[in-house]
């Protein structure tokens, strides 16, 4: 279960051990540890997929949402790696304009939500 925390002293101890004779290899080992506890993750996470699935299968009409918070959710996990892999080589710009993109492709996803809700509101105040 706590498999990512040795990849990530390993990986991080490997970079410094090699930042100074060799940055990108240094990178290349950060990037990889990175990578590792990415997949570590996902598979942390089928899990919180199958509960969620149970719930949307003991609702019909939950399902759609469970799919976009889960898209919403995925979305999000790679935007901050990709952000923070960015961030590491030194393109800050690079990660605050993947970040900015991955939160309008959030709104725009939510955007039916945001409509049901305002047409639960209005039924409900008529």
């Amino acid at each position: 279960m706590y498999a990512y925390l040795a990849v990530a002293f390993a990986a991080l101890f490997a970079s410094l051990l090699l930042k100074d004779k060799n940055r990108t290899f240094a990178v290349l080992i950060s990037f990889s540890g990175s990578v590792i506890i990415l997949l570590l993750m996902f598979s942390g996470l089928k899990g919180v997929v199958e509960k969620l699935r149970d719930i949307a299968a003991l609702n019909s009409s939950s399902q759609a949402y469970i799919k976009l918070m889960l898209k919403v959710l995925g979305i999000t996990l790679l935007t901050g790696f990709v952000g923070n892999v960015c961030r590491d080589n030194g393109e800050s710009a690079l990660a605050g304009v993947t970040e900015t993109f991955s939160k309008v492709i959030i709104i725009t996803l939510v955007l039916p939500l945001f409509e049901a809700v305002i047409t639960i509101v209005g039924g409900i105040l008529k």
